[in-house]
């Protein structure tokens, strides 16, 4: 079975700062050919600035212009109540699948009962998968800690962010049958692919898709070497648009590949005229792997 990648989807923003509805309909018109699917309100969607109102529209808007591909909906917040009421909404409007971060302003009681409370309710509402983003919540979860959640009715998988390889090779290697690991960074494609992830959903694949696939096939056919070559550029983006300059370098290189992008909900800035310098030479690199 073939590798999935799914499109984390960016909010872009118009002139005035308000959110593009238009221009977030043409991203996943012009995505959907190379993508198997497409994740709502996630991370790189800056969910943790939308307005309730801004969220039902996006669930919308991405349905109706997902061409049939899947759509997965991050309904994670910090309350069971407002998780379960974003949850239900999506499911009613068509959402394949719920994703739900950990919560965490309260961390150190959010472990064990908590969670997995948090959890059982969502997948009472729908299938759901666990997200975990320690770099942005500050909750790191151990084995113990993904395989309790797992077995919890509902829950079907999880997209992994951590970029925690020696997390992600447990996970793989002792998971329930039936739970399917998604890699959340672009970077550790191949790597997690190659250890039995079903694929990924990565800010990247808002960017060069087509790309992602390529260094994919090419390792599925067992051409290893040329898929690291072919992966190599695409990393070096990656990090850039992730962890060096997060949300402003992604909507920075969006826009720079004619994507409606916009710039980020403040207090975050756009990026320095020194890192767009960075971001356009690695966009330039990626540009010279696919023409060569």
């Amino acid at each position: 079975m073939a590798a999935e990648i799914l499109a984390p989807l960016i909010s872009p923003r118009d002139a005035q700062g308000r959110l593009d509805l238009d221009g977030l309909q043409a991203n996943v018109q012009r995505l959907a050919p190379a993508v198997d699917g497409f994740l709502v309100l996630g991370s790189s969607g800056e969910y943790v600035y939308l307005t309730e109102e801004e969220k039902i529209a996006s669930v919308r808007g991405v349905l109706a212009a997902s061409a049939g591909r899947k759509v997965f909906v991050q309904v994670g917040a910090e309350t069971t109540e407002a998780s379960a009421h974003l949850a239900e909404r999506a499911m009613q409007l068509g959402a394949a699948a719920l994703l739900g971060v950990t919560p965490h302003y309260y961390t150190p009681q959010l472990k064990g009962r908590a969670l997995v409370q948090y959890y059982r309710t969502i997948g009472a509402i729908g299938p759901t998968y666990l997200y975990h983003i320690p770099s942005y919540t500050g909750m790191t979860l151990e084995l113990s800690d993904v395989l309790q959640i797992a077995a919890v009715p509902g829950v079907v998988g999880m997209k992994d962010s951590s970029a925690n390889l020696g997390l992600m090779c447990e996970v793989l290697a002792a998971r329930p049958e039936g739970f399917t690991y998604y890699v959340g960074s672009g970077g550790a494609l191949l790597a997690a692919v190659s250890q039995g992830a079903r694929g990924t959903i990565a800010a990247l694949a808002n960017l060069l898709p087509a790309a992602m696939r390529d260094a994919v096939t090419l390792l599925e056919a067992g051409r290893i070497a040329e898929a690291a070559v072919a992966q190599a550029p695409l990393a070096r983006l990656n990090g850039l648009v992730t962890r060096r300059y997060g949300i402003p370098g992604l909507k920075y290189a969006a826009g720079r590949l004619g994507f409606a992008a916009g710039d980020p909900v403040p207090p975050l800035l756009p990026v320095t005229a020194d890192a767009a310098k960075e971001i356009d030479g690695a966009l330039a690199a990626c540009a010279a792997r696919a023409a060569g």
